[in-house]
This record gives C-alpha cells, structure tokens and sequence, in this order.
C-alpha cells in the first residue's frame, strides 16, 4: 500500500516555517520543488553575495539552516522526513531531496516547532548573566549531532584572539568599496529580503567598542544600555571536518539545531561570520584556535538578554510561492 503524501496546503505550511530560517543578510538564498512527498531544497546562487562570501559558504550554510527548519517543521506537523544531501554530484546547487512520510509528533517537536516562529536575530547589548559552562557544553552536543562540531570557546586568550581577529577581516572588508556596497544594499531595506533597519541598533557602526558586532551602519533600532556590567556571553564555533559543500550545508543544520535550542532556553544567538569571510584571518582561527585539526565555519556568539527587553518583530520573508519553482 502506497503512503498518503501531504496535501500541496501541507507542504506549504512546512515550507513556510522551514523559510523563516537564519540566512546570511537574510538574503534567503534557496527554492524548492515539490512533487507530491518529494520536495528538493535548491541554492539559488543568483543571490549571492559576491564580495562578502566569495566562495558561497554563508550560502550553503543558510542552505543546511533552511533543511534544518524543514526537518523540524515536518516533524510538528506529523511528517517523517527521509533526506539525501547534495544528491547530484554534478549539480552543486541541489542542496538536498526530501521524502516525507506520515508520522506521529511529539512534545519535543511540537516545542522546536514553537521554537522556530519564535526565533529572531537579535543584534542588541546582552546582560552580565553568564551562560554556564553546561548550557554551552548541551548546546554543543545538539549542534554536533547533525555532522558537525560545535565547540565552546573558553579562556579569555582565545576569546580575545576572535575579536582581534574579527577586527582584522572587518577592516580589511571595509577596504573594499564593493563590500561596503553589497552591505548597504542588503540593509535598511522595507521589502521581504535583507536586513531591515528597525533590526539593527543605533549604536552598531564602526566606531562600537565591541569588536564583535561592527558589521552593519547604525540602524533605528534602540539599545540602551540596561547592565551595567560587562557582557557574559558565550561562544560556540561550527567547524567540520572537510571543506566541501556538503560539510558546509551539514554546519548550517549544526547552526539551526543550536539556534532554535537555545531559544527554546530563552537565549539569544548571534552568527559572527566576518573571521571567516577572510581567507587571512579564517587560516589563523584554523590553526590558531582549532590547532589546524578542522575548517572554521562561522561562529557562534550565545547569551541572555535583559529582561526589560521587548522582542522583536520577525524579519520579513519572501512568499512560498515566490521561493517554489515550477515544473
């Protein structure tokens, strides 16, 4: 007896909530195609960011982050999903194929379900609360599952060198007036892509005394400082153990495992990818902090906000129907 596929509305649901995954600069770099229970995840390099992420990894991490979403957003539904990553070898950009099947849901899936509507990118200050070594080591354990390693940063000497070398590829990125181009066109933007400006704090700007979170122009978004105290933040770094493409889309599910995890545990995650968008400074954080033993994919700044904090409003997203390719 063949298996009942989900009707076009369920998939649609699914694809929804697997499109509010985390994407570099949101720029969603992703389609889908549907055939009955068989959905195919594609990367759309046509947005790329040609001079920030030469060589596609943030894409193909934002690739992983969206199979991720899609994984967990069928399991809240009640579907099964069986998936085979870069299934074509001579198409890079087939990320990955999706069979679903019926299945029973679970308390756990139904609250990483929760997890994924209530996620958001939150660029604010953080408090002085520390995040305990064990939450920081859980976390890793729920990231390394999906085929990459997610290791806690400790010790201030190999913290100070992520911010020194994050200082490092942001100046050598600003030297560069087709970045500082592509940056400005992917932020402050009012449509259903990009880093809107009411997402960004006033303080962010290159003249912020933290070196971790300089990227994007101040923005409109207000961030008074609560705390007194310095932040207590965590650190988590996504690495692999090979290069290819599909270690890349496999640090991108670790990426989203973690992210909705610790939402679930009501902190905040900030994706810091600079230090690794430069070839200098990603080769130092490889054999400085890794001992040359993997490939840094993008790191991983964890912590809590302060609870006068409202939350923010979801970033915008593109339609299914515009991300879905027809046949």
């Amino acid at each position: 007896m063949n298996p009942v596929p989900p009707t076009p509305d369920e998939v649609d649901e699914i694809l929804e909530l697997a499109c509010r995954a985390p994407s570099v600069h949101n720029t969603q770099p992703w389609s889908w195609r549907v055939a009955g229970g068989l959905v195919e995840l594609y990367a759309d390099f046509r947005r790329q960011l040609v001079y920030a992420d030469p060589t596609r990894r943030d894409l193909m991490l934002s690739c992983g982050a969206a199979l991720h979403h899609f994984q967990v957003a069928a399991a809240g539904r009640g579907w099964a999903t069986r998936v085979r990553r870069l299934p074509d070898p001579g198409d890079e950009r087939h990320v990955a194929t999706v069979l679903l099947r019926r299945a029973r849901s679970s308390s756990d899936s139904a609250e990483l379900l929760r997890a994924i509507v209530e996620r958001r990118t939150d660029r604010r200050r953080l408090s002085s609360w520390p995040v305990p070594a064990e939450r920081l080591n859980s976390l890793s354990s729920t990231g390394s599952v999906w085929g990459a390693q997610v290791l806690p940063v400790s010790g201030e000497a190999a913290r100070e060198r992520l911010h020194r070398l994050t200082e490092r590829a942001d100046a050598v990125q600003r030297g560069n007036q087709r970045y500082v181009a592509e940056l400005a066109a992917w932020t402050g933007t009012s449509g259903a892509q990009g880093v809107p400006v009411t997402h960004v704090p006033t303080r962010v700007g290159a003249d912020t005394a933290d070196p971790l979170n300089r990227r994007f122009p101040g923005g409109a978004l207000a961030d008074p400082e609560v705390d007194p105290g310095d932040a207590e933040d965590g650190m988590l770094l996504v690495c692999t153990s090979s290069d290819d493409p599909i270690s890349r889309v496999r640090a991108g599910e670790a990426l989203s495992a973690v992210w909705l995890q610790a939402t679930r545990e009501n902190l905040s995650v900030l994706p810091l990818s600079q230090a690794v968008e430069v070839d200098e400074t990603r080769r130092e954080l490889q054999v400085d902090v890794l001992g040359d033993l993997a490939f840094p994919q993008i790191l991983l700044r964890v912590g809590w906000l302060p609870t006068t904090r409202s939350s923010l409003d979801p970033t915008p997203r593109r339609p299914v129907d515009e991300v879905r390719i027809r046949s």
